[in-house]
């Protein structure tokens, strides 16, 4: 496996990321997936992403002045009544002389027409600045839910990486697997043709025999974990899980900045601070519109009316009206049980808690950030190390094949020179795919990883 340093960015951060090298187990039937795809699909198609950016979409509809109350309202109202009824009327009439005369009156099916529209308005004029504070609130709320879709985003990506690698890990291991047999069956033929020329033992023919099984095993399960892996990483992408591809083995590493620096970001930058900052914001602004329910209500209303209607009984056979009213109102709360003072006081308590919450979430994102570059660091020493000792494990093994075939050692000797140079190669894929998966989680704290892809 070939693995190169440079100060490139993380691949999937930038476009300009030097591409991964293909592994050797790569087949010409299955398409090359690289990692910036492997986001880029994920981005996508994913569920999980998906339904939080329809999230973000109602909290942006939501966030509007007249959802505050700051707009006016106006309806428009229409009716039609009919009645028929049988009337009986006794009507007082008065004479010119003061006397009294009444006149009945009796109509059977006697009819009632009413027409009416009208169209109203009110604006409140002052409420204590409730309707301000509650535009505030819910732009809070629409900023919050675009953090949360952020945050499930950053998870998101940073999980598509981890299972990339991992399938990266398993290609790799899988060619090694395949190396590994490879070089018993190499070491089967030739035993195999000493014993035939009857330079060798029976003994040493079943041990290198015993060797191909072993390996073959091993590469089976290579395979399987392999392919798990791919169906794994196609699941989470949002595609069929049958779907054929390999992935880039070859990995650039980002040289981070100093830990002081870094640190300094995630304080700045962290997805999770963040939301916890948005909080407390809200709950303050929270408190501000509970205390707006103490102060007066002034309101103006107007509107245009409209009425028609005729009677075939009384003395009012028929009236039209039309017209315009416009009134000033005022509503004070003199006592409503105390619901805005307990209102008002468990906002004052939202707020502490929020505050608390704050303290913690930093405490944790400090020691998340702490705990993944140390592990980093750490990570970085074990892959040099390891690259390190594979020369020597490679002069071993060569060395061992010579010694073999001198007849200097055993066939048992030769296959732990052949176990111990693949062995070493395991832990350098393991070593390699650790670093980059830890720089990832290291930049994703700092909060720079999904403002890099813009």
């Amino acid at each position: 496996m070939k693995t190169k340093y440079n100060i490139l960015i993380v691949l999937f951060l930038i476009s300009a990321s030097a591409p991964w090298v293909c592994s050797g187990q790569a087949t010409a039937q299955e398409n090359l997936l690289t990692l910036t795809e492997a986001v880029t699909v994920t981005l996508e198609k994913n569920y999980d992403i998906r339904v939080a950016k329809l999230d973000t979409v109602v909290s942006g509809n939501n966030a509007t002045a007249g959802n505050a109350g700051l707009l006016p309202s106006v309806y428009a109202n229409g009716g039609y009544d009919f009645q028929k009824n049988d009337t009986d009327l006794d009507i007082a009439m008065f004479n010119d002389d003061g006397s009294q005369s009444v006149i009945p009156i009796s109509i059977d099916g006697a009819e009632t027409e009413v027409l009416s529209a009208s169209i109203t308005a009110e604006y409140t004029l002052f409420d204590g600045l409730g309707g301000y504070h509650r535009l505030d609130l819910l732009q809070n709320v629409n900023d919050q839910t675009r953090l949360q879709t952020q945050y499930q985003i950053e998870n998101t990506v940073l999980n598509t990486v981890f299972l990339y690698l991992n399938v990266a890990t398993q290609q790799e291991n899988l060619e090694i697997s395949q190396q590994q047999l490879d070089i018993s069956n190499e070491r089967l033929r030739r035993v195999e043709s000493k014993f035939n020329f009857g330079a060798g033992n029976r003994t040493a023919v079943l041990n290198t025999e015993v060797d191909v099984k072993n390996d073959s095993v091993a590469l089976r399960q290579n395979q399987l974990r392999y392919k798990l892996a791919k169906n794994d990483l196609n699941t989470f992408m949002g595609r069929d899980p049958k779907t054929g591809f390999s992935v880039q083995s070859d990995v650039d590493f980002y040289p981070l900045i100093s830990k002081e620096m870094l640190e300094d970001e995630v304080l700045r930058n962290n997805t999770r601070l963040r939301l916890s900052n948005e909080g407390l914001e809200i709950a303050q602004t929270d408190l501000k519109v509970q205390k707006a329910e103490r102060f007066p209500k002034v309101f103006l209303n107007g509107g245009y009316n409209y009425l028609d209607q005729t009677n075939d009984a009384g003395q009012l056979l028929s009236q039209e009206l039309t017209g315009w009213n416009v009134g000033v109102g005022v509503r004070l709360n003199i006592f409503d049980g105390n619901r805005i003072n307990r209102r008002v006081s468990n906002a004052k308590i939202a707020i502490e808690q929020n505050q608390l919450q704050q303290d913690k979430v930093k405490l944790e994102v400090l020691r998340d950030f702490e705990n993944a570059f140390t592990e980093y660091e750490q990570a970085q020493e074990d892959l040099n190390i390891e690259k390190s000792n594979l020369k020597t494990f490679e002069q071993n093994f060569e060395r061992s094949q010579l010694d073999y075939q001198n007849g200097q050692i055993t066939n048992t000797q030769l296959r732990d020179a052949q176990l111990d140079l693949s062995n070493a190669k395991f832990r350098i894929v393991q070593a390699t795919y650790e670093v980059k998966r830890l720089e990832t989680q290291v930049l994703q704290l700092t909060g720079t990883m999904l403002t890099s892809l813009k």
